[in-house]
This record gives C-alpha cells, structure tokens and sequence, in this order.
C-alpha cells in the first residue's frame, strides 16, 4: 500500500494530539523518517501545539461545595438588598414625616431638628447606593 504525503498530512492532526492510534503512530513516524522536510515542519508544529496545549488544559474543577458557596453568597447578597432598600426607604421619608393639625400641614422633623433630617438624607443616600450597586452584582451574576 503506497501512503502519500496528503494522507500523512491528514493523520497529522490526530498524531500531534495524541489520539492516533499505534498502528497510524508507526505509520506516521516511518513516513517521516523517509521525509525529513515533513519531518521538520511536524517538530515546529509540535513546538506549537505543546505551546497551546496549555491553554487546552480544563480549568480547576470547582470544588465539591462550590453550589452551596455560590447559594449561600447569593442569598447574603439578596439579604443586603433587601434591608439596604428598607432602611433607605425610611431614611428617606423620615424627615418628610408631618401631621395635620387643624387646616395646616406641620413637619414634624424638618422644622424642628433640621440637621436631622440632613443626617437622615445623607444616610438614605448611602444606602441607596449600596443598594444599586449590589443590585448590579446581582444582575452581572445573571440573577
């Protein structure tokens, strides 16, 4: 049986990743003996692929609780959300409280500790943005 070169090139993907069975592994490295020019091309693409094969290399397999890590950050992170987005909702409102005394409307905060109801502005800021940045996480992670 007479094997040419397109057959040997062919074979040479298999070969070079180690899936070539025995048989075609004596085959191809008889073929190259007798070929020094193929033989040559085959040494650099070998200097390649074992260069690449790195990159081919499966990432760490997560470890055996890794759905539970991922669960258990998750609902923390929903947990945050949900009192950032409570307290800041308060804290907004707080010093827009006012009652109803006879015909006029009276604040009750904002007239009488005005750097209270400053205090709890700047408050409701920060925990509205705590609340929009763990919004975003969650929604980067796909929940």
């Amino acid at each position: 049986m007479n094997i040419t070169r397109n057959v040997v090139n062919d074979l040479l993907p298999v070969y070079l990743s180690g899936e070539a069975s025995a048989d075609t592994k004596t085959l191809i490295e008889e073929f190259l003996r007798q070929d020094p020019e193929l033989s040559r091309m085959v040494e650099e693409q070998r200097r390649e692929f074992g260069a690449q094969k790195e990159l081919l290399r499966p990432a760490v397999a997560p470890s055996a609780d890794h759905q539970l890590q991922t669960l258990t950050r998750t609902r923390l992170l929903m947990e945050r959300q949900k009192w950032s987005m409570a307290l800041a909702l308060m804290l907004t409102a707080f010093p827009l409280s006012f009652v109803f005394s006879g015909s006029h409307l009276t604040f009750l905060i904002l007239r009488d500790e005005p750097v209270l109801a400053a205090a709890s502005w700047v408050g409701a800021v920060f925990l509205w943005v705590h609340y929009f940045i763990v919004r975003r996480r969650l929604r980067r992670s796909g929940l």
